[in-house]
């Protein structure tokens, strides 16, 4: 294999020139990751809703995640307010910067000004990192964690600096606030640094240093599951069992290929071989090894979340920036094919990530792939269109259709009514599309809507959505259906839901709840 230069060495562009194409890459990915989800036909994404639902309050922990990146949601809230426009600027910049810090890390190990645009361009065309800086989740927060905790390893590496070790576990640290997966990365380290020359770290008070302080900064979550009986251990068992769909190993390795866009292959593959077999990469071999390991560990275990290893990728981009960028530095027709190769896959799996098409001819392109993407399994969880989507359809019509149902109900002024939803999404759908004063106050038994029940005071009245009737009037003992839910692009578990109305609970509805426990 063509041998590169040495890291350190100076690329021949000029570090304006190398600012400049790094700006313009962050200023494209910006408009890529923030205009479709803004301007276009979809609505919030069902996460969303839950999570301006848990910034509303803010605790050191909930059912299915730490609170970091809640925190920051209270804080964009209290600012810009609670729309689209708001809340997708923390992921769009999210998604900005990391592109930037992909192509200044091509420049750090080599890359001239056309392997700088071969990383940027990466990142922006990977379908996977498209959806994850298209909406507001921790994932596009936990991408930057993942970025800068290896970049801080390179820099030790490279500086022969062992106290950065104290840096790399403060973001550690930070970045186990936001997510608790980046476990992942650290289990990775320690498979794979054992057969480096970074094992010396290994004995290096330093490294230790950092893992101190990194478990220091978690540790207010830490104490908030402790008192609250570990309720995200219940969670990820529920997930693992029964929401990742089972894989085959072959299969795992195949979703790698199709989640990152195949036209980003040749680039993150290059990125892999840097890392495996260059005298250039030696250095850093470990972040080469995380990858495979990682790998291995999913494709063994069959997990069918592709993104689980997105973090990994743009330093992937960056590397294979420096090897392509070399190679085709004589090679004419490589220099021309490789971002024609990307281009033309880009925008054809573009519909895929980003959503730039309406629901229903996005509908005909998946049917016409022959394959609607899916990353969760479980009864319902099918759609004429990608989850990541379909989830983002259908909450005004279902805020209008519980209004129309509270119409014809006709509770009194002497009721106590509560709406019951099924999920946090619908939950969260009328706490923030209808919530306010005269509403009824909103419950769900899912997640950490659970631990915010049951209602304080004993309902007189409720509706129900999504129950079926044999089991409702086993606990209320009158039951009346008032209309149904349909959405047409929505998860099907969401479509024809029933909406009841329901009185005098058998038992009290605070005796009831604990049997309601979903965290899943």
């Amino acid at each position: 294999m063509t041998q590169l230069r040495a890291v350190r060495s100076a690329p021949p562009d000029t570090p304006v020139e190398s600012s400049r194409v790094q700006l313009l890459l962050a200023l494209s990915a910006f408009a890529l990751f923030y205009l479709p989800g803004v301007l276009g036909t979809y609505g919030y994404f069902i996460d969303e809703l839950y999570y301006i639902a848990c910034a509303k309050r803010l605790a050191w922990g909930y059912v299915d995640q730490p609170p970091a990146s809640l925190a920051l949601l209270a804080a964009v809230r209290a600012v810009l307010g609670d729309s689209l426009w708001a809340i997708r600027l923390v992921p769009a910049l999210a998604g900005a910067l990391t592109v930037w810090l992909s192509a200044r890390l091509a420049r750090r190990f080599g890359a001239d000004a056309y392997g700088q645009a071969l990383a940027g361009l990466a990142v922006m065309s990977a379908s996977v990192l498209q959806i994850l800086f298209g909406f507001y989740s921790m994932n596009s927060l936990q991408m930057l964690v993942w970025l800068g905790c290896l970049w801080l390893l390179i820099e030790i590496e490279e500086r022969d600096e062992p106290r950065l070790w104290l840096a790399f576990g403060a973001l550690a640290g930070v970045g186990l606030l936001n997510k608790h997966t980046l476990l992942l990365l650290a289990l990775g380290l320690a498979l794979a640094m054992p057969f480096t020359r970074a094992r010396r770290h290994l004995a290096s008070p330093w490294l230790w240093a950092g893992a101190g302080l990194a478990l220091l900064l978690v540790s207010p979550n830490l104490l908030w599951l402790a008192d609250n009986d570990w309720v995200s251990l219940e969670f990820y068992r529920n997930a693992d069992l029964h929401k990742n769909n089972p894989t085959p190993p072959t299969e795992v390795v195949l979703q790698q290929l199709l989640t990152m866009n195949p036209g980003t292959a040749p680039v993150w593959l290059a990125g892999l071989a840097f890392f495996l077999f260059t005298e250039s990469g030696r250095r850093h071999r470990q972040i080469g090894l995380v990858f495979v390991v990682l790998l291995a560990l999913l494709a063994l275990g069959q997990k069918s979340r592709p993104d689980r290893l997105a973090g990994l990728y743009p330093v992937l981009f960056a590397a294979g920036g420096v090897l392509l960028g070399r190679l085709a530095a004589d090679r004419r027709w490589l220099r021309v094919t490789l971002p024609a190769w990307m281009l033309v896959n880009a925008l054809f799996f573009l519909p895929i990530g980003s959503p730039v098409l309406p629901p229903e001819p996005l509908a005909r392109f998946t049917a016409a792939l022959g394959v609607v993407p899916q990353i969760e399994s479980g009864e319902g969880k099918t759609s004429r269109l990608p989850q990541w989507f379909a989830d983002r359809t259908g909450w005004e019509e279902l805020a209008g259709d519980v209004d129309r149902a509270l119409a014809r109900a006709g509770f009194g002024p002497e009721d106590r009514v509560a709406i019951f939803a099924p999920s946090y999404g619908q939950a969260g759908a009328l706490e923030l599309l209808r919530g306010g004063p005269g509403y009824p106050e909103v419950y769900s038994s899912h997640n950490s809507y659970f631990l915010w029940g049951p209602p304080p005071e004993e309902p007189t009245a409720a509706l129900v959505l999504g129950e079926d009737e044999e089991s409702l009037r086993r606990l209320f003992e009158r039951v009346e259906l008032l209309s149904r839910h349909d959405c047409a692009y929505c998860m099907r578990w969401r479509d024809e839901m029933p909406i009841w109305k329901v009185e005098r609970p058998r038992e009290p509805v605070a005796s009831l709840w604990p049997r309601f426990r979903d965290f899943g």
